[in-house]
């Protein structure tokens, strides 16, 4: 008979992920973008972030030293994100010109595609837009407005064509991004759907572009 008693298991020692897991500064901006978005800047708990990235508490401290060098962190990686796009956008640019109505029906699903990616992203913004001091100031430089910057050609070429309306292409700007970002934020409130799905967003995408794109006289 064996009477070997059952060894204990052995404690994860503090800080050292598992093989194959994300560093301990990744799964805490996995998670950390998310809760801005959700809970605003004032109520997010670090302690709390760290139990849900599964690091110790004391990480985040070390990564980033404080809650709002993890929140500037978390824009740097939008505009990191951001940047990634970026040839997609410009391989636009080039064609709107002489496609305008391609161009601008391909921006709007890139944007949708962007958001379905990155579903904590129309979110973060919104919940910063609520509390206009520093943080959004600063998100607005770093992040917004160079986007716009970087958009309006297509903007202002579809208005050139008579593609979409309005005078003011950053306004125009302005909803079309709405026009896919609101629904992407709560999608029980306006799609009725529990989840985003690739469904949903091909659902957004195909009813912004019949709204704000002109239809071919």
């Amino acid at each position: 008979m064996n009477t070997a008693l059952p060894k204990k298991p052995t404690a994860r020692a503090i800080g050292r992920r598992p093989s194959g897991a994300p560093s301990g500064r990744e799964a805490i901006l996995t998670v950390a973008m998310p809760a801005f978005a959700r809970y605003g800047y004032e109520a997010v708990s670090l302690r709390k972030l760290a139990a849900e990235a599964d690091v110790d508490a004391a990480l985040i401290a070390r990564h980033f030293g404080s809650k709002s060098a993890l929140w500037m962190a978390v824009v740097d990686r939008l505009t990191e994100r951001q940047k990634d796009y970026e040839p997609q956008i410009r391989a636009l640019i080039a064609c709107s010109a002489q496609r305008p109505r391609e161009a601008l029906e391909d921006f709007i699903s890139l944007f949708a595609q962007i958001s379905f990616e990155m579903p904590a992203l129309p979110s973060f913004l919104l919940q910063e837009a609520t509390n206009p001091d520093e943080r959004l100031i600063l998100l607005n430089r770093r992040v917004v407005t160079p986007f716009r910057r970087l958009c309006l050609p297509i903007i202002e070429a579809a208005q050139k064509a008579g593609v979409i309306g309005g005078t003011d292409p950053a306004l125009v700007f302005s909803m079309v991004i709405t026009a896919i970002s609101v629904p992407m934020v709560a999608p029980t409130l306006f799609l009725q759907s529990e989840s985003l799905t690739a469904t949903e967003r091909e659902r957004v995408t195909t009813a912004a572009i019949q709204l704000l794109v002109q239809k071919a006289s």
